[in-house]
């Protein structure tokens, strides 16, 4: 479905009523400001959607999903399940008035699940239990993963390299992370990224994936390399749908999808809809951000 010219669109949002205006905000978390270069997950903060309670919760390694449905995971409520119509976002709008948090970028995506790890001591590889299976983007097509602090206490004290071995979204395992891993940050608070930052071992916000791969479909293991003594973390299977730079203190930025940027993300069923946050500049803690979101359907 979705819309087969301008003229569908106009009547479906005007004349059948398929629009729906979602606005929101988060606030940024850490206990301490986040360094420029950093991406945290906002989905933890507080604000509308409230703060999400899922994501240190459940068994070791074992993955959970998560919809639009699961109250506990923060995400933005987007007016549910559209039939046999397809969901696509129109437009979307960002600010912040909080002081020193511009210039950085939100990327919106659809958070699909993920596995909890609590086992932070262990410096062997660890099986992932996936009984469970991602809910949406099932083949893994554009599926990233990204590994996050997940609550309030922050990880123990430790620089260790950060590595997965998965399922690429052709169905193929034994892949892996690059030869470069990725190093977590000491002491990451709630919502950090572990492995973003600028410099050597530093990404962001995805964990790179092996040459040729464009997605992951699962995860068989993790590998820390050296105990990260205490705390736990998540990494999360996610579908990024948008990106929206805020350029400039209290001005808004805005995303036109339809004639600016004409791709017009679908928002699938299910979806869970959740910001991550880069920080260009040292962001405070309990920084504001606000916007909104079109959605139509057809």
């Amino acid at each position: 479905m979705g819309f087969s010219s301008m003229d569908d669109l106009i009547n479906e949002t005007t004349t059948n009523g398929k629009f729906r205006r979602i606005d929101w905000n988060k606030n940024f978390l850490p206990t301490t400001a986040a360094t420029a270069g950093e991406w945290h997950c906002l989905v933890n903060g507080g604000g509308n959607p409230a703060a999400a309670t899922i994501y240190n919760t459940g068994t070791n390694l074992a993955f959970q999903s998560v919809s639009d449905t699961t109250t506990t995971a923060g995400g933005i409520q987007h007016g549910g399940n559209v039939s046999t119509d397809t969901k696509h976002i129109l437009n979307a709008s960002a600010f912040t008035a909080s002081a020193t948090v511009a210039p950085g970028v939100l990327m919106l995506v659809d958070m699909l699940g993920f596995y909890r790890v609590t086992s932070t001591t262990t410096i062997t590889a660890q099986t992932l239990d996936n009984t469970v299976t991602i809910p949406r983007y099932t083949t893994g097509a554009g599926v990233q993963a990204f590994m996050f602090a997940n609550n309030a206490t922050p990880l123990g004290a430790a620089t260790p390299n950060l590595s997965i071995n998965y399922t690429n979204q052709a169905g193929t395992a034994g892949r892996a992370t690059p030869t470069t891993l990725p190093i977590g940050k000491t002491a990451a608070a709630n919502g950090l990224i572990l492995y973003s930052g600028t410099g050597s071992g530093k990404y962001g916000p995805f964990m790179p994936l092996q040459g040729g791969d464009s997605g992951i479909r699962s995860i068989q293991s993790v590998t820390i390399s050296a105990s990260y003594v205490s705390g736990e973390f998540s990494i999360a299977l996610c579908k990024p749908l948008l990106t929206l730079p805020i350029t400039t203190l209290g001005v808004a930025s805005e995303r036109d999808l339809v004639n600016q940027m004409p791709s017009l993300p679908q928002i699938v069923d299910g979806a869970c809809l959740v910001w991550l946050w880069y920080s260009g500049a040292a962001t405070p803690t309990n920084s504001a951000f606000f916007g909104h979101i079109d959605v139509a359907w057809g």
